[in-house]
């Protein structure tokens, strides 16, 4: 058995080799890159498991799973493989257990690397809450630690246990359950999905015109408010803000109305205490309990920034303090704006022009410190006293940079489109200017910048002789310049290109996924992305796990349905989101299933339909379909239309040489020539002007809606 057992691999590290990537230390682990082989470095640096694999995880549970030219295995934290212990397909260890493949069917193996739940699973996944997903043909269900399926495998899609509960999915709609199978949230809604920090999103699809709604959900289960609202926002972390039929209020975290839905606007909270309000056209401001702190007296009020709000009334502006306290009435200008250091820009008519403006500052005391004098606009304040400000000659606008202190431009040197980051104010013709001294910055190392934009406002892509990387604010260099695109950071990945190929870069700009894949695409979610490999396309996750290996020609995702298409030469094979092969196809398309239980498929060259488990609802023998509207949808049969009904079958035959889809009762039709109009039966009819009014707005309400791509 000493074969069979751990093999160490840990040796002493004398000298500290350059690696292309460190890890963040996990169970006294720094998953390390040399080259492209991963391998781990202790905590202390001393001990080496040198780069031996082609891909490695961080350890988890006390365990690290690695993958070589003979499979996936494991490494315990003392360093020693599990020899034991090989498998096409594993999952990293969780609450003792790992879910490993093994001769096509899925058990579990404990951290010694003996069977412990027996390969019986077409797909398992790792224990969460004493719970594993696992799969049994094309349902998944949830076992215990002893192997039993204490939850049936009746759920189209599951995903793991958090708080005792889990969303699952059944007939195309979502629910929660608790660790017994109990409904805890009914199975009904189009989307459950975690939002903010400890709750849960409900939404559900209204019959009008399509529009979703939302509900919501405590960490727990317990439904806070019924799925209503077309907006649901948080603030401060304790106020739930929500619109309906045009109409804001607010509730605390409990889901208890404190600000009844009467507002046809709702500011977020300011200073922690006020939002501004709108009701019957006029504006005020009310507290976290719906009191009214400031009359609704006014045409407008703007959000209060600097501690002060402005406020529009008989024709005047009225800058206040944020205690409501009148400070100054202005009745000269037509329009004002936000504070920034300390000013606000103020704009007055120019009546030697038509359409003419100038502008100029005030600052907190409504003093005005820079009379309105520039026609080409007046922009923020940096924290140095500088402006961009426009003058405009002949019709065209120039910027300059304005000194507030000093109540002059720092210079006569005009510019274009500026943009501020960080310490800078930059353009895309190559100006860089410091925000404390308006003055060009010499020598600057970059020849241009392009900030994220997004919630990255703290970051930028700077390049230099053909190369990118990316700075801070700080104008750090946190990425190299040395390659040759970088895009923003999505879902905690970076996609990079060096020397012609992709990689991902963390959130941290390290180089976790290498720069191997002739293509990729931004990660679409927090769980997957598709690249190409020697033009071969496949899906990897955020560790660069291979969930489907890049040998299709094309991959689609089917997104509500969360099942992945992978084209081929011979035919189309579909997983699950887990990378799953559900089903290997000589099909030539497959459309998506979305919200339905049914979808269209081709196969040599003809049409037909099938459910969610492949069984064939009507043969591939149709050219074409359209969508099923009034329980009818048109399809074409050499030539000649007709109509099936939703049990596929054929109720209007095939004898018109064209056909649309029913709208409002009614289709029209193409036969011999002659065009008219039948009923859901088939049988001719001629409609009232009403009636046809009817339809045309329904057939504008779809066009206007969504697009149905299944045929």
């Amino acid at each position: 058995m000493s074969c069979l057992g751990p093999k160490n691999l840990v040796t002493k590290q004398e000298q500290k080799p350059t690696y292309d990537f460190v890890g963040d230390a996990k169970n006294g682990w720094k998953l390390v890159r040399q080259d492209s082989l991963w391998g781990y470095i202790s905590e202390d640096g001393k001990q080496v498991i040198p780069p031996l694999f082609s891909w490695s995880t961080d350890f988890t549970d006390e365990m690290a799973l690695v993958r070589d030219a003979r499979g996936y295995g494991y490494i315990n934290k003392q360093g020693q493989l599990l020899r034991r212990v090989i498998a096409l397909h594993a999952h990293s260890f969780s609450e003792g257990l790992a879910a490993i493949q093994i001769d096509g069917k899925w058990g579990y193996i404990n951290r010694k690397g003996k069977t412990v739940i027996k390969p019986q699973f077409d797909w398992a996944m790792p224990f969460r809450e004493n719970r594993a997903e696992v799969s049994i043909g094309q349902r998944t269900g949830y076992i215990d630690k002893n192997g039993e399926l204490i939850i049936p495998a009746i759920f189209q899609d599951a995903s793991p246990f958090k708080n005792g509960l889990a969303i699952v999915r059944k007939d195309f709609q979502f629910g929660m359950i608790d660790t017994l199978g109990n409904v805890v949230l009914p199975i009904t809604y189009e989307e459950i999905e975690p939002w903010q920090s400890d709750f849960y999103r409900l939404t559900v699809r209204s019959p009008d015109a399509g529009s979703r709604r939302f509900g919501l959900a405590d960490a727990y289960g317990i439904q806070l408010l019924d799925t209503l609202y077309s907006h649901i926002d948080l603030q401060e972390d304790q106020y739930i803000r929500v619109k309906r039929d045009d109409y804001y209020g607010l509730f605390d975290r409990k889901g208890q109305l404190i600000v009844p839905l009467e507002y046809t606007y709702l500011g977020r909270l300011s200073a922690g205490r006020y939002m501004l309000a709108e009701q019957d056209d006029q504006w005020g401001a009310l507290d976290t309990l719906g009191n009214v702190l400031l009359p609704f007296h006014y045409r407008s009020l703007a959000d209060a920034t600097a501690g002060r709000i402005w406020g529009e009334k008989d024709s005047d502006y009225i800058l206040l303090d944020d205690q409501f306290k009148e400070i100054k009435r202005f009745g000269t200008y037509n329009k004002v704006y936000a504070f920034s250091n300390g000013y606000a820009v103020v704009r007055t008519p120019d009546t030697s022009e038509y359409y003419g403006n100038r502008y100029g500052y005030v600052d907190r005391l409504g003093n005005e410190v820079v009379p309105p004098q520039f026609q080409g606009g007046a922009g923020a304040v940096t924290p140095y006293g500088i402006a961009v400000v426009g003058k405009q000659a002949h019709g065209i606008v120039r910027q300059y940079l304005y000194n507030i202190h000093d109540g002059a431009l720092v210079d006569e040197q005009r510019y274009s489109s500026l943009e501020r980051f960080g310490p800078l104010l930059f353009n895309s013709y190559g100006d860089f200017i410091s925000v404390k001294t308006g003055k060009p910055i010499d020598n600057f190392p970059y020849q241009s910048i392009q900030p994220f934009g997004g919630e990255r406002t703290d970051l930028a892509i700077a390049r230099q002789d053909g190369k990118q990387g990316v700075i801070d604010t700080e104008l750090s260099e946190l990425l190299p310049i040395n390659y040759e695109w970088i895009s923003p950071l999505q879902n905690g990945r970076m996609k990079v290109k060096k020397n012609g190929r992709w990689g991902y870069t963390d959130e941290q700009f390290r180089i976790r996924i290498p720069t191997v894949y002739t293509d990729g695409t931004d990660f679409r979610d927090s769980r997957l992305t598709e690249v190409t490999q020697d033009e071969k396309k496949g899906i990897i996750d955020p560790d660069g796990f291979e969930v489907i290996p890049p040998r299709y020609s094309e991959i689609l995702f089917d997104e509500a349905n969360n099942r992945i298409y992978a084209e081929k030469d011979d035919g189309i094979d579909i997983y699950s989101r887990h990378g799953q092969l559900v089903r290997a196809t000589d099909l030539e398309y497959i459309g998506f299933f979305g919200r339905t239980n049914y979808v269209s498929f081709r196969q040599n060259g003809k049409l037909g339909f099938m459910d969610y488990d492949f069984n064939i609802l009507h043969d591939a023998t149709l050219d074409a379909r359209g969508s099923f509207y009034d329980g009818l949808a048109w399809v074409a049969q050499d030539g000649k239309g007709g109509y099936i009904n939703e049990k596929f079958q054929l109720v209007i035959p095939f004898q018109f040489d064209d056909v649309e889809n029913f709208a409002n009762g009614l289709a029209k039709v193409k036969k011999q020539g002659r065009e008219y109009y039948i009923n859901t039966r088939g049988e001719e009819v001629i409609p009232t002007e009403a009636e046809l009014n009817k339809r045309n707005k329904k057939k504008e309400k779809r066009m206007r809606g969504w697009i149905d791509f299944s045929s």
